[in-house]
């Protein structure tokens, strides 16, 4: 039983060689990264703020189950 373990451990990955060096993947990988980053980084700042004032903190007095404010 261990012997066909060895075997089948000493055989490898028989399979299609990479088209370029595997080092080359991890730098395409890093540069992508990087790209979305700096992507995602350009819409910093673009927070679509609301120019009217929204009060969280109202109490509802009038027992109708609804607050005074805008919630979302």
């Amino acid at each position: 039983m261990t012997n066909a373990i060895f075997q089948a451990a000493e055989a490898g990955h028989v399979g299609p060689d990479l088209p370029f060096n595997p080092f080359w993947y991890g730098v395409i990988t890093m540069v992508i990264a990087l790209a979305l980053l700096g992507l995602l980084w350009s819409f910093r700042n673009t927070l679509a703020l609301d120019p009217v004032e929204h009060d969280h903190d109202d109490v509802d007095t009038s027992g109708t189950g609804r607050a005074t404010g805008s919630h979302h």
